[in-house]
């Protein structure tokens, strides 16, 4: 069953009608519901309202917790990457530090080799390793799933080999600890994402970032070795996509020819897209030695000096070219 909030009916000859409402389903998450039918006339109908969650888990000992669509869309992500959000689960911790150069600053891990670090390309990271770490495990420890699909990667443990964009994110479950069995394959976090799926309504959903150098600001402090000249930021940035789910009638071919069928309750659709573009430029100051300054710099020097020869020779390939 998709995500999200049922209403569960139980009815018997004999007994009252039970409605349990908001029952929350949840990712990989098995939560057993108990309705009581009473005696009475099968006309008369018991209603239990409220949110339906057990305040303690009986069915397990896991330490986890699910995120939903709306927090995936509202909460801030490095590259817009739906697998920051797992800091928010008890037990993992990890401080999405960035380096000089904008990508991952690695945690410590026990020596071995960090891998490649994450959201520093956006959700288009090829193996996308947040530096996250579940209980002391290490970051290599983790493990990802799409659907129940396994994405790790096969060259970094730990990395995930595809990240969803949020837009088709459903549900994402997170464990840090005491895992059930059907999670044996890795001592780390188990992070296991749900698909957006189409509904019997056409929806969607579009999104633009948008960042020219236009609308930049000028460096109030630029590292222009004293010269007293401001500049700005040259960097052109777009993040756009969308998404679009909804019924899906198929053709069915019998002997009067083809029919549509599918549509309401039978079959559906959802697509997702999201895309980059980016264009920076960015200004340097370097030292070019000029034909004068290696003309003054022999002349300084006597005739046949190792500097002399160097700089004459310099001169010579430079001017040939």
């Amino acid at each position: 069953m998709a995500p999200g909030k049922y209403n569960v009916v139980a009815e018997r000859e004999g007994y009252k009608r039970a409605i349990l409402e908001n029952v929350s389903v949840e990712a990989e998450n098995v939560q057993a519901v108990n309705l009581v039918l009473e005696t009475g006339d099968v006309t008369a109908t018991v209603t239990i309202t409220g949110e339906a969650t057990a305040e303690l888990q009986t069915e397990n000992a896991n330490v986890n917790k699910g995120i939903t669509e709306q927090e995936v869309k509202r909460l801030p992500q490095v590259g817009r990457d739906p697998y920051e959000l797992a800091r928010l689960t008890p037990g993992i911790f990890g401080d999405s530090a960035r380096a000089g150069n904008g990508n991952s600053a690695g945690l410590p891990n026990a020596g071995s080799d960090t891998g490649p670090g994450g959201s520093s390309k956006s959700i288009f990271q090829a193996e996308n390793q947040p530096q996250i770490s579940a209980n002391g495990q290490r970051i290599s420890a983790n493990n990802y799933q799409i659907d129940g699909v396994s994405v790790n990667s096969l060259t970094h443990g730990g990395a995930a080999v595809v990240t969803p964009n949020q837009e088709s994110v459903k549900e994402i479950q997170i464990s840090s600890s005491t895992y059930s069995a059907e999670d044996g394959r890795n001592s780390g976090a188990q992070i296991k994402v749900v698909s957006q799926n189409g509904t019997n309504n056409v929806h969607g959903s579009a999104f633009l970032k948008y960042d020219s150098p236009k609308l930049n600001a000028f460096n109030k402090y630029p590292n222009d070795f004293g010269r007293g000249q401001t500049e700005r930021v040259e960097r052109l940035f777009r993040q756009f996509g969308g998404s679009v789910g909804g019924p899906l009638y198929l053709p069915h071919f019998g002997e009067g020819g083809p029919v549509t069928v599918g549509g309401k309750n039978k079959s559906f659709f959802f697509l997702s897209y999201e895309g980059l573009r980016e264009n920076s430029t960015n200004t340097s100051v370097h030292y070019v030695e000029t034909p004068q300054f290696r003309q003054g710099i022999i002349a300084a020097r006597p005739i046949g000096s190792r500097v002399s020869e160097l700089l004459a020779t310099i001169a010579a390939a430079i001017s040939r070219n």
